[in-house]
């Protein structure tokens, strides 16, 4: 089963919206999009959780729990700070590179641009007062 993971307006019946979302590309889950507001939550959220000082697992979450704005801001400014940090603002979009932790369950392989769309949609979000649950 994966993680499927949803960004959404906090009160539910508002519909989350923004043009700046259309192009994301993002690995997309059983049920969700590619970043139009959704995406397969296990292929990043290990990376998050690194970035954060978070456990793994820790979009894992109860029903009716979501992550909060502010955290979702955090998530935005952290991946645009690796980014930085790594020297990966300065390569081509389609440029890949690996990553992982010793503990971790395996290697990954990001695209430039996944990670600063990643990074779009939680800053896009955070600007809209969004929250995210997830579905596993």
């Amino acid at each position: 089963m994966g993680l499927d993971c949803y960004v959404m307006k906090g009160n539910r019946d508002e519909v989350f919206k923004d043009d700046r979302l259309d192009d994301l590309s993002l690995v997309g889950g059983l049920f969700s999009g590619h970043g139009n507001g959704s995406f397969s939550g296990g292929c990043y959220e290990e990376f998050v959780a690194h970035l954060t000082a978070s456990s793994p697992g820790f979009w894992h979450l109860d029903k009716d729990e979501v992550i909060q704005t502010d955290e979702l801001r955090i998530y935005g400014i952290l991946l645009r700070e690796y980014l930085e940090d790594k020297g990966l603002n300065d390569l081509p979009d389609d440029h890949r590179f690996k990553w992982s932790l010793p503990s971790s369950r395996g290697t990954y392989e990001y695209r430039v641009k996944e990670i600063k769309d990643l990074a779009t949609l939680f800053e896009v979000a955070a600007e809209h007062n969004c929250v995210m649950e997830s579905w596993w």
